[in-house]
């Protein structure tokens, strides 16, 4: 069986003796009709049910029929309901039913069931132990953009882990790319590092420097200190004393500080330096002319690459994110943009405009694949088809809202199935 665990997180609770103070209480969303509005299988009017009889919220807290209204949400085609109720009915030691709800919130479009259905289907939790099933609930969890789902199966791709697959560095590379555009950073920098010919993935030096790029603005010292030794390869040491000097600030990485060292101590002349700096300002001179020359050209995809990749420069990345929204371009800009960009220091109109985008785009895909397993038996092949029309967690009219995805409810239900599972051995990653 695959060890999923790579930490295990220590769980524990912390006691301030702090005076009392007084909080707010929550707003009421009781409405006598919510009841009645569920009943006639109003989709939200469960799941706002739900929550007002979890939290207590003018009414009465009332977990049992909590847990029914989220269960009437769930077969209504709430991906959250369904996780939520999934998570309580496995507090209360019902693992079967609780499997089955995580299988009805992930045919429902919500990657962390597909996950939760995923580990306990390897692990034979409530269902038979089924590492093939498993690696399908994964695979579509990860296609929801569930990131650890992807990294996961980027590392056994990488490694042949399981003994039972072989090593396919080109499908550790698909599920590396996509984890990363589901903004894990360690999958970008594994991306980065298949791309340097390591496993046998054909060497790309542009590849490997984009993706290498995309971790390190999301902070992992790893993307950073390949980006310093692919500087370094090109003997632009002003750049590779950037990137080495990032990763050693993320987390003093011994190796990263002596390479920031080394390359102090090689420019200290000044020459050298006055040199270095004069090729710096003149790439910047000539990155401004190409961006410009892309955006004359109406290919924003183009400008945006240069300004981010081979400049690295907020400042242009947010004239071309601006100059897309204006000509009602943006789509064209690929989504693994807008993951890094949440990291950049753009202007404060397009940071809010990568966060809009980004938004829109990960709906869009969670909708777009509203579909459920299809298990082929002793079959070796593996297919996701479209939920029948008569299955009652397949309600094609169901558009969730961002309320219901940002439910703090669901936000502690997931954290808390999440350290269940770690606790465990399972899906730490």
């Amino acid at each position: 069986m695959l060890k999923h665990m790579i930490r295990a997180l220590a769980a524990g609770a912390l006691a301030w003796a702090l005076p009392a103070v007084a909080q707010p209480a929550a707003p009421s969303t009781w409405n006598p009709t919510l009841d009645r509005k569920c009943t006639a299988k109003d989709a939200v009017a469960c799941f706002t049910l739900g929550e007002t009889l979890s939290a207590g919220r003018g009414v009465a807290k009332d977990p049992v029929k909590a847990l029914a209204a989220f269960s009437r949400a769930c077969n209504l085609a709430v991906a959250e309901a369904c996780y939520i109720a999934a998570s309580r009915t496995a507090s209360g030691g019902d693992q079967s039913a609780a499997f089955a709800l995580f299988k009805k919130g992930c045919e429902a479009g919500l990657g962390d069931s597909c996950l939760s259905a995923a580990i306990r289907t390897e692990s034979g939790q409530g269902v038979p132990a089924d590492v093939r099933l498993a690696m399908a609930y994964y695979e579509r969890a990860c296609t929801l953009r569930e990131g650890d789902s992807c990294h996961y199966l980027a590392q056994i791709w990488a490694s042949g882990e399981k003994g039972e697959n072989r090593v396919d560095v080109r499908k550790s590379m698909q599920f590396a790319q996509m984890g990363c555009t589901a903004a894990r950073a360690d999958s970008c920098v594994l991306a980065g590092w298949l791309a340097q010919g390591n496993r046998g993935y054909p060497k790309n030096e542009a590849i490997a420097d984009r993706y290498a790029q995309l971790g390190c603005n999301m902070n992992h010292h790893g993307g950073c200190m390949n980006l310093g030794y692919l500087a370094g390869e090109r003997r632009d040491w002003l750049t590779a004393k950037k990137w080495y000097g990032r990763a050693c600030a993320i987390n003093r990485d011994p190796t990263a500080c002596k390479a920031e060292r080394d390359i102090d101590g090689y420019l200290a002349d000044k020459a050298q330096s006055d040199a270095q700096w004069a090729e710096w300002n003149r790439k910047q001179a000539t990155g401004r002319a190409e961006v410009d020359r892309f955006l004359s050209a109406g290919n924003y995809a183009g400008a945006i690459n240069h300004a981010s990749y081979v400049m690295g420069s907020p400042e242009q990345v947010s004239r071309v994110l601006t100059a897309a929204q204006s000509a009602g371009r943006l789509a064209e800009i690929d989504d693994i943009y807008f993951v890094s960009f949440e990291t950049w220091q753009l202007t404060p109109a397009a940071n809010a405009l990568v966060r809009t985008e980004k938004r829109s785009r990960d709906l869009a895909a969670r909708q777009s694949a509203r579909i459920s397993p299809s298990y082929g038996g002793s079959s070796s092949s593996w297919s996701w088809t479209p939920s029948s029309s008569s299955s009652s967690s397949s309600s094609s009219s169901y558009t969730p809202t961002p309320r219901i995805s940002e439910s703090e409810i669901y936000r502690n239900a997931r954290e808390n199935t999440r350290s269940s599972y770690c606790n465990a051995g399972w899906g730490c990653r």
